[in-house]
């Protein structure tokens, strides 16, 4: 399987801590592979320090983090759009460009989409019950 974790989904890793980490940790376990962009982590990095007050170098470890933990995409351009919010279209064209299977976030927009061109757009809540349904949590 191969995923794609929305801009989102790190922040809650990052701020709530367990729920994200556990989503993270069995995916990792399971071998499935983890997709990111340099768009999610331009995204991610000015959601910390910009919005939240984070500073500059916690941003800067949680970008290497991710980067670590995942292979990174650079989609060309391209005309899959997010009608209701265009500020979604990078992170929908990453999860294509990587030929996910799975794009998990809690943004509406995204998920409204759901499916789109075979990629299915799911909540945290419901990528939490696919790895119960597959086995991969308790």
């Amino acid at each position: 399987m191969k995923v794609f974790f929305d801009t989102n989904v790190y922040v809650a890793e990052l701020l709530l801590g367990e729920t994200a980490e556990l989503l993270l940790g069995a995916t990792e376990r399971a071998r499935w592979r983890i997709y990111a962009s340099p768009y999610l982590l331009d995204e991610l990095q000015k959601v910390l320090i910009e919005k939240l007050g984070y500073h500059r170098r916690f941003a800067s470890q949680a970008r290497r983090r991710i980067v670590r933990r995942t292979t990174l995409v650079r989609p060309a351009a391209s005309r899959h759009t997010v009608p209701l919010d265009p500020a979604d279209g990078p992170i929908l064209r990453a999860a294509l460009a990587a030929a996910a299977d799975y794009l998990v976030t809690n943004d509406k927009q995204l998920l409204a989409l759901d499916p789109y061109e075979g990629l299915h757009i799911i909540s945290m809540a419901g990528y939490h019950q696919l790895l119960t349904s597959q086995g991969l949590l308790t």
